[in-house]
C-alpha cells in the first residue's frame, strides 16, 4: 500500500522513538527475567506489541541482549506461545508473512 506524504513524514520519527523504547526496555531487563521482576500480563502485552511491530517493519535490534533474552523466555511460555500461535495461524490465513514466534 503507498503511503501518503504525511505518514512519509512520520515514520522515521516513529521507528526512532520504537528504537529509543528498545534500547530503554533492554536496559530495564539488565539483571530481571521479566519486565515487572516476574512474570505479568506486562510481558504478554510486550510480546504480542513487539510482534506486530517486527512485521511491520520495526523488529528489536539483535545487539539488545537482554531484550532478545526477555523475548526467548516469554516466547517459549506456554500460555503466550499458544495466544500469540493463533493470531499468527490467523494472519498467515490472509497471507501476512510473519516472523518466527
Amino acid at each position: 500500500m503507498p503511503r501518503t506524504r504525511a505518514a512519509q513524514d512520520v515514520v522515521p520519527a516513529a521507528l526512532q522513538a520504537i528504537d529509543r523504547f528498545y534500547r530503554k526496555t533492554d536496559a530495564c531487563l539488565q539483571g530481571r527475567e521479566y519486565l515487572a521482576g516476574t512474570f505479568t500480563y506486562a510481558d504478554i502485552a510486550f510480546f504480542m506489541a513487539q510482534f506486530f511491530a517486527t512485521f511491520l517493519g520495526a523488529p528489536a535490534p539483535a545487539r539488545l541482549a537482554n531484550l532478545a533474552a526477555w523475548r526467548g523466555r516469554v516466547g517459549s511460555r506456554d500460555s503466550v506461545r499458544k495466544v500469540a500461535g493463533i493470531m499468527a495461524s490467523y494472519l498467515r490465513d490472509y497471507g501476512v508473512p510473519l516472523p518466527p514466534l
